[in-house]
């Protein structure tokens, strides 16, 4: 039920009460009506609703022998308590990752409510069967690698499959991811958030490109 709704609702109980209300102690009487309405309303307010941003990407890196670490940053405006990131979807723009010279699409680490943690994955994407294939992954939840091998290196634990931030400053999250190309550019379409906001918050997410 919508909280205007529930709030329509509830303030017909309450004029109907409060028209009852005509012995001593009416005051008293409001006021516990008031009252639970702001209860109300204030348990409305404290809960969440499922959240989807899409922006457009950007350069991973572009050919020749230099790396790039593009990044991307994800903020909640909100001013009391947390939100939660449950899917970061990257895909590729065409013709998609190519079948040579591709070395690293990986990620470097993440970094919450300024806490950074190394999450050194394999390489998230890798060129696929097929002409005009926009490769896609979701980044969280990826296992990290317990080597310098980005293609098939033994694997550890996970990057998280959920992230609790708080919404206190810039960039409650961020990703750095390490790209390294040298016969093609290789660059995202397309990057989706996905997770869970009090109604009121505003979530937004930037793309950093590479060079």
């Amino acid at each position: 039920m919508s909280k205007l709704r529930v709030t329509g609702a509830a303030g017909i109980v309450g004029l109907s009460l409060l028209a009852a209300v005509a012995a001593p102690g009416a005051a008293h009487a409001q006021a516990a009506i008031v009252n639970a309405l702001q209860r109300i309303n204030d348990k409305l307010d404290a809960q969440v609703v499922p959240f989807k941003v899409t922006i457009a990407g950007g350069l991973c890196d572009s050919a020749g022998d230099t790396t790039s670490n593009p990044r991307i940053a994800i903020d909640s405006d909100g001013t009391a308590g947390e939100f939660v990131v449950t899917s970061i979807l990257l895909k590729t723009t065409a013709p998609g990752i190519p079948e040579t010279g591709i070395h690293d699409v990986t990620l470097n680490y993440i970094r919450i409510d300024g806490e950074q943690f190394d999450t050194r994955t394999a390489n998230l994407l890798g060129p696929t069967d097929g002409s005009g294939v926009l490769e896609s992954a979701d980044i969280l939840g990826t296992p990290v690698r317990r080597s310098g091998d980005h293609e098939a290196p033994p694997l550890g634990g996970n990057v998280p499959h959920q992230i609790v931030a708080q919404s206190a400053g810039d960039s409650d999250v961020e990703l750095e991811l390490f790209c390294s190309t040298t016969d093609q550019d290789i660059s995202f379409d397309t990057i989706l958030v996905a997770g869970w906001k009090r109604p009121a918050d505003s979530v937004t997410v930037t793309y950093v490109p590479g060079s």
